[in-house]
């Protein structure tokens, strides 16, 4: 038990300092959640003033990256710098990717910022869970979670309405000026609130670093390949991105400290069809999120804030699916997965008509649905997958569902960049290449989804495990479901 632990037992969950410092830690998820989407309806503007059209993907691809790299980091670099520390150097880490995404004079400048807001991103998430542990007594746990839970869903909903307004009323340049101010905020208030915590001397923990090397490689060589125009050397840049990523995965099962459980790879195995369900799912559902405002005002002249609107109802309705099944019995777990997986599957494919006719109420439904669809699943799959995993790996698989989803992101709108420049829209920001693209960056994705209902069938099938892992399990996994773009 830690000195922060012994301390926050002893005072009442209200008290002045413990509000002050979850506050705090709010704030930082605040950060992350609403500028994970803040780009996708800024992103025509940028592209109009500095060009780069052909890597607009990068934007988020970078972003995913980064914070699948930090969140990795964040618990060896807790132990080593102390909880102030590292939220101080995270906040301003991030506030150094939005200035230099505010200052850029090209694409390159800003999907570079992209990166940093990433990596001082990610860290303030996985950072939130970490100091809650250390400082809140264990019964407060629950609640706290919920409470950033919903601070994950708000910003979820808000940061494409804020890109929006910072489009059309001001300049896209603001957006990451207002993140810039509010990171200063953070640092300024951490430095005064939060309690200067000596480091451990031996700080346990470490790196998964050539898996994540391998796996940032493998995401930058697919999302290099969305810019080629010549679809062989695109195709061929896919396979090894795709090979890179088996390399990966490889990689972590051998690693002393790994990112995911060990039975990733193996689809006959509950977890591991699981998370391949969750990849494919989430690798599926990026094209709207990364092509939609650009392909919607190119074509049909739709204000980017129309787009905001139609991913914030997603976002909204995760949350409420969510709070729907909150209470639901263990009975209906199978139920909701593979409900809530061909609800997704059904919603993403819908946009391969909805978005190439321009119907915004067609956009709307497939939004909700897939917004549904994961809010149904998600504290399912968190539960199930912690059920299943091997006793010694059961904290690790509370995580692993929202870090495959982010794996799942990056390489998903990396592959949606590959669809959209083959149809022609790396070329220039032409009417029929935009169509072109308004159904391919879709439609390319069904066979992708499904094998996303293949694993949910796989993963929902009868498994036994040990009753004292299940239970172990079914406690743990609770720590850890947020809806994420949400995620």
């Amino acid at each position: 038990m830690t000195r922060f632990q012994r301390t926050a037992a002893a005072e009442p969950l209200g008290s002045a300092r413990l509000v002050a410092r979850f506050l705090l830690l709010c704030v930082g998820v605040w950060l992350h959640s609403a500028d994970t989407l803040v780009t996708a309806t800024i992103a025509p503007s940028i592209v109009l003033e500095i060009g780069g059209v052909e890597r607009i993907n990068w934007m988020i691809t970078l972003y995913e990256v980064g914070a699948i790299i930090a969140g990795a980091a964040t618990g060896m670099l807790c132990g080593r710098l102390g909880v102030k520390r590292l939220l101080i150097g995270a906040t301003l880490l991030y506030g150094a990717g939005c200035l230099m995404a505010a200052l850029a004079a090209g694409i390159a400048m800003v999907v570079g910022g992209r990166f940093i807001q990433g990596l001082g991103g990610g860290m303030l998430l996985s950072l939130c869970y970490l100091a809650i542990h250390a400082w809140f007594a264990p019964a407060s746990w629950n609640r706290l979670f919920s409470v950033v839970a919903l601070i994950w869903g708000a910003g979820s909903l808000l940061g494409p309405l804020i890109g929006g307004v910072f489009a059309n009323h001001y300049t896209w340049r603001s957006a990451f000026w207002f993140f810039a101010v509010q990171a200063g905020l953070l640092v300024w208030m951490a430095a005064l609130w939060l309690p200067a915590d000596a480091p451990q001397k031996n700080a346990a923990g470490g790196w998964p670093f050539m898996p994540l090397i391998v796996l940032s490689a493998a995401t930058l060589i697919i999302a290099e390949a969305g810019v080629l125009t010549q679809a062989g050397v695109s195709i061929i840049g896919c396979l090894s991105g795709a090979g890179l990523l088996y390399v990966a995965a490889r990689l972590d099962r051998r690693s002393r400290v790994k990112l995911l459980p060990s039975q990733l790879l193996d689809l006959s195995h509950p977890v591991g069809a699981g998370l391949m369900m969750v990849f494919a799912l989430s690798t599926a559902t990026t094209g709207f999120w990364a092509y939609g405002p650009l392909i919607l005002k190119t074509v049909f002249g739709i204000n980017p804030l129309i787009s905001g609107y139609i991913l914030a109802a997603e976002a909204l309705a995760w949350s409420l699916a969510t709070m729907a099944v909150s209470n639901a019995a263990p009975s209906a777990e199978i139920l909701l997965i593979r409900g809530g997986a061909s609800i997704v599957a059904v919603g993403a494919a819908g946009f391969a008509i909805a978005v190439p006719s321009g119907s915004l109420a067609g956009m709307v439904v497939c939004a909700c649905l897939q917004g549904f669809g994961f809010g149904l699943c998600w504290p399912s799959i968190v539960h199930r997958t912690v059920r299943f995993c091997d006793a010694e790996e059961q904290s690790l698989g509370s995580a692993s569902p929202s870090t495959i989803q982010r794996i799942g992101y990056a390489l998903g709108t990396a592959a949606a960049g590959v669809l959209a420049n083959l149809s022609g829209l790396g070329e220039g920001m032409s009417v029929a290449a935009a169509k072109a693209a308004g159904f391919w960056v879709f439609a390319g994705f069904i066979p992708i989804l499904l094998a996303a209902l293949f694993c949910a069938w796989r993963f929902t099938r009868e498994f036994t495990r040990p009753s004292a892992e299940s239970a172990s399990g079914a406690a743990a996994g609770e720590e850890f479901v947020h809806p994420p773009r949400s995620k």
